[in-house]
């Protein structure tokens, strides 16, 4: 097998799964929000923070300054990693598993926001390493 050829067999599959907004107020923001048909909230520390479900998707609502948090679900982000790396985007650290569960890489794009890649949280098969 070629090199492309291994490196085609590992490529990963990606989906946009959430996205976190700074906002001027949390709590009048998760009210807004809260509005949207089947939203539901998953998590609610007043004045600081939200999360709300979406669909398949996650909201989260945050009231320091942050740049904008966007995660996506990579099927093997090993494999990912490498293609942006080989890419030359500005991957630094590798994939590790976190403390609560996931298995994920950051990435910041130009602007500085933060695009956060992590094997889907319902991942049956494989290993976490």
């Amino acid at each position: 097998m070629s090199t492309h050829e291994k490196r085609e067999a590992r490529e990963s599959t990606v989906s946009l799964e959430g996205v976190t907004f700074q906002v001027s107020d949390v709590d009048k923001a998760l009210e807004f929000y809260s509005h949207i048909p089947g939203a539901q909230v998953l998590y609610h520390r007043r004045g600081e923070y939200a999360i709300l479900s979406i669909g398949k998707g996650q909201l989260g609502l945050v009231s320091r300054p942050v740049p904008t948090h966007v995660e996506i679900d990579a099927s093997d982000p090993d494999a990912l990693y490498e293609q942006l790396k080989e890419a030359g985007l500005p991957v630094n650290e590798p994939p590790e598993a976190k403390d609560w569960g996931d298995y994920t890489f950051v990435m910041y794009d130009p602007d500085g926001n933060c695009l956060e890649f992590s094997r889907p949280r319902n991942f049956t098969g494989g290993s976490w390493r």
